[in-house]
C-alpha cells in the first residue's frame, strides 16, 4: 500500500465506514474534492483496506455517462449468479435493464430495490464494500439505482463509497453522509514533493511548483513531469495562466506525447473503451496493426495498467489522451472497436462507436443508433434514448428524419425529467425545414415543456395554438390537445389567462376540435364533457362526464388508457363524486408510471394517491408515499407537488405545521399560476379548523377556496363551508351550499355524493328530518368505502344527538367517531370526539401516548404491513428497503410494543380502514 501524505483523518473515516459494514450495518459515504485532490489513492487504499470484505469496485466513463445501466452492470455483472434468488418483479425489471430478457420498460425504483436485495443477499455471506469512483460519470440509470439502494442501508452489511469531483452539480448525491477533501497542508505537500521529484532542484522552481500546486497531490507529483530538465534546473516555462486541471492534463499529455507512436494509438484505444476489457483492447489494437508489446511504455511509465482491467493512474489520464488526439485519430480507434466488438452482445456499443467515428451524416448509422433507442427506452433507460436519438438526429442526411429524431429525443428529455434538454434539441428541430405535422408536434411539445416546468399560466395558450395547428393535419391528436388545454386551464384556474373567464375561453375554444369521426374515445367524451362543464354548468355536463369517465376505465381495464390523462380523469372522479373510479384509477396511475419510470409525472401521480389515502384513513400510508415523491422530485429538480401534505397534517390537528404549509405552498403556488392549488390550501385549512372546533376560521377559508369552480376542488370546500356556516350560526350560506351538494347527488348518484349530499342537508335541518338525512348519511357512505368521511359523519351526528338529548344514542356514534380517529391519529377530530363524549356525560381519557406513538415513520408501516399479512421480502419491496432491514426493524418494534408476535400487532395496532 502506497503512503498517502497528510491524509489520516480521511483514512480514518474510510475505516470507520468499512468497520460499520463488517458490523452488519449500512453506511454510505460520498468522498468529493477537486480533480487530483486524492479522491481516487483514498477510494484505492479503502479497496486495499478492505481485503476481508467482497468488494465491487468500479470508476465512471466520461463516454458511458449515457448508457443506461452500464455502470450498474460493471458493479454487479459477477453477482448475476444470484439473480434468480430474487422476488420475481425485483428479478424481471432488473433483467430487462440489463437486457438479460425481454419486458416492459422497469420502474427505476424497482431497479434500485433489485439492487438492494441484490447487494444486500452478497453481504449475508460476507461483508461487501461496493466502491463506485468518478460517480459524476456514471450513467443517470445506475446511479438514481446506487444511490436508491445507498439511501435504504440500515440494517445491512454493505459500505458503499462515492468519489465525485467537488464542481459536479450530483442532485442524486445530495443529503448523502460527505467528506470534503481538500489539499494538503504546506508541510504534508512538500513531502510529497520531495518524494516524488527527488534529487536537487531549483529553490525557485520548487516554491514556485508547491505554490502553484495548492496542495493538490496530482499536481505537485505531474507538474514536474510536463518540463524539461532545463526548465526544472532554471525555471522556465513553469509559469501559467491556465486552470490548474488543464495543466495537469498537459503535463499528462506531455508525457503521453513522449513514448512511441503506436504506444500512444494504443493509449487512445483504451482510452474510447469504457468496457476496460484488454482482449477488446488488444483486438482493436491488432486491427489497426500494433503490438501487444506497444502497451509496456506506458505502464512503465506509469499511466496506465492493462493487467485484468484496463486503468488508467488517475481519469485526468484518460481524458488528456482522448482530447489531445486528433478528430481524424480518435475516427480511427472508434471504427476498430466497433468492427472488433461482438455485433449480438454489443450492438448499442458499436452504435455509440460508430457515431464517433462518422465524419458525415451516416443514415445507416442513424438508423443503428436509433434501433439502440428503441432497446434503451424498452429497458427503462429514458435518458439514454434520449442521447441514441440526438446523436441520431446529428448524423441523419435528411432533413425531415433528422427533424422527426430530434423531436422524439427531445420527448425523451422531457420524459426523462431534463425539459430543458428537451427546449435545447426542440431548438434544433425547429432550425430545420419543419413538415405541417412536425410543426405542430414542435409547438404541442413546447407546450407541454411549459406545463411541466410552471404547471401554470404559460402553457394554456401555447396548447391551444398547437390544438388549432393540428386541426388540419392531424384531427385526433388536435382533440387531445383541446383536452390538454382544458386541462392546464383547469389547473391554472383563477390564474388562467382571464381568470375563471379564461377557463370558460378555453372550453369555448375547444368547441371548434374536429368532430369525431368513428367510436367517441373516453378523450372524446371528456373534451365535450368538460366544455360543458365549464359553459352550460354541472347538471348539464354530468351525462358526458359519467360517460367518459366509464369509457376511461374500460380502456384502463384494456390497457389502451393513455397514461397522461389518468391525473385529470382522477379529477373528474373527485367531481363527479365517484369514490370507487378515483381509488382506482390512483393506484392505476402510479403503477403504470413505475412500469415505464416516467420521472416527469410520477410525482403528481403519487400526490394523487395519497389522496386517496387519506379519504380511507391510512393517513401513515399516504406519509410514506408523499416521501417517496419527493425522493424522485429531488432526482429531477422538479417542482414537488405538496399540496396533499397540508391536508394530512391538517386531519393530524397539526395546526402550526399546518398553517405554514398552507402559506408556503399559497405563495410558490401564486407565483407558478397554479390557481386550483390554491383552493385545495384553502380546503386543507377548512379542514384543520373544523377538526379543531375552531368554526369561523373554517369559513373564512372556504369562502376564499369556494370563489370560484376549480375541477373536483369546489365540491370539497363547499362541504366544509356547510359545516363551518351551521356551526357558525349562517345558514344562508350552509343552505344555498347543501342545496348545490343535494344537486350534484342527484345526478352523480354514487354513495360518497349522495352520503355527503344528506349529511349536508342534515346540518341545515331540524327534528326528525335531520335524524333521518344522518342515518341516510352513514348508510350510503358505509358502502363507499370512504371511512374518514364515515367518521366525520358519526362525529355531527352525535354532536347532534347530544344537543337534542338523546344522550344513549349520541354515546355510540361518538365513539365509533373516536376509535377511528384514534386509530388513524387524526388526533384534532379524535380530541373533539373526546370532548362530545365528556358532555355526554362519559369520561374519556385524553388520548395517551402508546407504545405505537414511539415508533418511527418507517417503524409504523413496517408494523402496518406486517399486522396486515405481508411477508418481509412483500413489505421490502413496498417500502423499498432490504427485507434484512425489515427484520431488524420488526425486531425493535416488538420490543416497544411488549410483543412477541407478529399476531399480536392486530391488538396494539387497529386499523381505522377497517
Amino acid at each position: 500500500m502506497s503512503r498517502l501524505f497528510g491524509r489520516q483523518s480521511e483514512l480514518s473515516e474510510l475505516d470507520r465506514l468499512l468497520d460499520k459494514a463488517r458490523d452488519g450495518e449500512g453506511a454510505v459515504l460520498v468522498v468529493r474534492g477537486e480533480a487530483g485532490v486524492g479522491k481516487t489513492a483514498l477510494l484505492d487504499n479503502a479497496v486495499t483496506r478492505a481485503s476481508d470484505m467482497r468488494v465491487a469496485h468500479i470508476a465512471g466513463a466520461e463516454s458511458e455517462m449515457e448508457l443506461a445501466f452500464a455502470g450498474l452492470h460493471q458493479l454487479c455483472g459477477s453477482m448475476l449468479d444470484r439473480l434468480d434468488d430474487l422476488p420475481a418483479p425485483q428479478r424481471e425489471a432488473l433483467g430487462v435493464a440489463f437486457g438479460l430478457r425481454d419486458g416492459s420498460a422497469p420502474d427505476p425504483f424497482l431497479v434500485g430495490l433489485a439492487i438492494l436485495t441484490l447487494l444486500t443477499d452478497v453481504a449475508r455471506d460476507k461483508p461487501l464494500a461496493c466502491v463506485i469512483d468518478d460517480a459524476q460519470w456514471i450513467d443517470g440509470a445506475s446511479l438514481l439505482a446506487l444511490t436508491f439502494a445507498a439511501r435504504r442501508l440500515q440494517a445491512d452489511a454493505v459500505a458503499m463509497v462515492f468519489g465525485i469531483r467537488e464542481s459536479t452539480d450530483d442532485h442524486l448525491l445530495a443529503g448523502l453522509p460527505e467528506l470534503l477533501v481538500s489539499g494538503l497542508a504546506d508541510q504534508d505537500a512538500r513531502a510529497l514533493f520531495a518524494a516524488a521529484v527527488p534529487g536537487r532542484l531549483d529553490g525557485r522552481v520548487r516554491e514556485r511548483i508547491i505554490a502553484e500546486a495548492d496542495g493538490n497531490p496530482l499536481a505537485l507529483m505531474q507538474l514536474p513531469k510536463g518540463l524539461s530538465p532545463a526548465q526544472l534546473a532554471g525555471g522556465y516555462a513553469v509559469a501559467g495562466t491556465a486552470p490548474l486541471v488543464s495543466r495537469i492534463e498537459r503535463s499528462f499529455v506531455t508525457q503521453v506525447r513522449a513514448l512511441p507512436v503506436p504506444t500512444q494509438t494504443l493509449l487512445l484505444i483504451a482510452a474510447a473503451d469504457s468496457v476496460g476489457e484488454p482482449a477488446l483492447v488488444y483486438r482493436a489494437a491488432d486491427r489497426l496493426g500494433i503490438a501487444i508489446d506497444a502497451a509496456a511504455p506506458a505502464e512503465a511509465a506509469g499511466l496506465v495498467s492493462i493487467a485484468g482491467r484496463t486503468r488508467f493512474h488517475h481519469p485526468l489520464v484518460r481524458s488528456a489522451v482522448y482530447r489531445a488526439a486528433a478528430v481524424a485519430e480518435r475516427r480511427l480507434v472508434h471504427r476498430a472497436l466497433a468492427d472488433v466488438m461482438d455485433p449480438q452482445a454489443d450492438a448499442d456499443r458499436i452504435a455509440w462507436h460508430r457515431a464517433h467515428a462518422a465524419d458525415r451524416p451516416d443514415e445507416q448509422v442513424a438508423d443503428e443508433l436509433e434501433r439502440s433507442a428503441f432497446r434503451a427506452r424498452a429497458r427503462g433507460g429514458v435518458a439514454a434514448s434520449a442521447a441514441f436519438l440526438a446523436y441520431a438526429a446529428d448524423l441523419t442526411p435528411d432533413p425531415s428524419a433528422r427533424a422527426r429524431r430530434a423531436l422524439d429525443a427531445a420527448q425523451d428529455k422531457l420524459e426523462a425529467g431534463t425539459p430543458g434538454g428537451a427546449l435545447d434539441l426542440l431548438a434544433t428541430a425547429e432550425a430545420l425545414p419543419l413538415e405541417e405535422l412536425q410543426r405542430a408536434r414542435a409547438d404541442l411539445l413546447r407546450a407541454q415543456v411549459a406545463f411541466a416546468v410552471h404547471r401554470g399560466r404559460d402553457a394554456p395558450p401555447l396548447l391551444l395554438a398547437a390544438a388549432k395547428h393540428l386541426e388540419g393535419v392531424d384531427p385526433q391528436l388536435s382533440r387531445e390537445t383541446y383536452l390538454e388545454a382544458l386541462s392546464a386551464a383547469i389547473f391554472a384556474g383563477r390564474f388562467a389567462i382571464g381568470g375563471d373567464e379564461g377557463v370558460r375561453g378555453v372550453a369555448r375554444a375547444a368547441l371548434s376540435a374536429p368532430p369525431v369521426t368513428g367510436p367517441p374515445r373516453a378523450l372524446d367524451l371528456l373534451l365535450d364533457g368538460l366544455a360543458a362543464r365549464f359553459l352550460d354548468g354541472y347538471e348539464a355536463a354530468c351525462p358526458l362526464l359519467k360517460r367518459g369517465l366509464q369509457e376511461f376505465r374500460r380502456e384502463d381495464d384494456e390497457d389502451r388508457a393513455p397514461m397522461r390523462w389518468y391525473g385529470l380523469v382522477g379529477r373528474v372522479a373527485l367531481d363527479l363524486w365517484d369514490f370507487e373510479s378515483h381509488r382506482t384509477l390512483a393506484v392505476r396511475q402510479v403503477q403504470l408510471l413505475r412500469n415505464v419510470g416516467s420521472l416527469t409525472r410520477l410525482p403528481l401521480a403519487i400526490a394523487f394517491n395519497a389522496g386517496e389515502l387519506v379519504n380511507t384513513a391510512r393517513l401513515a400510508d399516504a406519509e410514506a408515499l408523499l416521501e417517496e415523491g419527493d425522493a424522485i422530485t429531488d432526482t429531477t429538480g422538479a417542482p414537488p407537488p405538496r399540496y396533499i401534505e397540508p391536508l394530512v397534517t391538517a386531519y393530524r390537528g397539526q395546526e402550526r405545521r399546518t398553517l405554514d404549509q398552507v402559506e408556503v405552498i399559497t405563495r410558490s403556488a401564486s407565483d407558478r399560476g397554479e390557481g386550483r392549488t390554491i383552493s385545495l390550501m384553502q380546503y386543507a385549512a377548512a379542514v384543520l379548523h373544523n377538526g379543531l372546533g375552531q368554526h369561523a376560521a373554517a369559513l373564512a377559508a372556504t369562502q376564499l377556496g369556494a370563489e370560484h369552480d376549480d375541477l373536483g376542488v369546489r365540491n370539497s370546500n363547499l362541504r366544509e363551508m356547510i359545516e363551518a356556516a351551521a356551526r357558525c350560526g349562517r345558514t344562508d350560506l350552509a343552505e344555498a351550499a347543501a342545496r348545490e351538494l343535494a344537486a350534484q347527488a342527484a345526478v352523480t348518484r354514487t354513495p360518497l355524493g349522495s352520503g355527503i349530499a344528506a349529511r349536508s342537508l342534515a346540518l341545515v335541518s331540524e327534528g326528525q328530518a335531520a335524524d333521518d338525512l344522518y342515518q341516510e348519511a352513514i348508510a350510503h357512505l358505509e358502502r363507499s368505502g370512504g371511512v374518514t368521511e364515515q367518521a366525520r359523519t358519526h362525529l355531527l351526528y352525535g354532536e347532534w344527538l347530544r344537543r337534542a338529548n338523546h344522550i344513549a344514542e349520541a354515546r355510540r356514534h361518538l365513539h365509533r367517531a373516536h376509535q377511528i380517529f384514534t386509530a388513524m391519529r387524526a388526533d384534532g377530530f379524535a380530541e373533539r370526539a373526546r370532548r362530545e363524549l365528556l358532555a355526554a356525560g362519559e369520561a374519556v381519557d385524553e388520548q395517551a401516548a402508546t407504545a405505537s406513538d414511539t415508533l418511527t415513520a418507517q417503524e409504523s408501516a413496517i408494523a402496518r404491513l406486517a399486522r396486515d399479512g405481508f411477508t418481509n421480502s412483500e413489505i421490502a419491496t413496498q417500502l423499498f428497503i432490504s427485507a434484512r432491514t425489515v427484520e431488524w426493524h420488526l425486531g425493535k418494534i416488538f420490543t416497544k410494543l411488549n410483543i412477541t408476535s407478529r399476531r399480536s400487532l392486530r391488538i396494539v395496532l387497529p386499523d381505522a380502514a377497517a
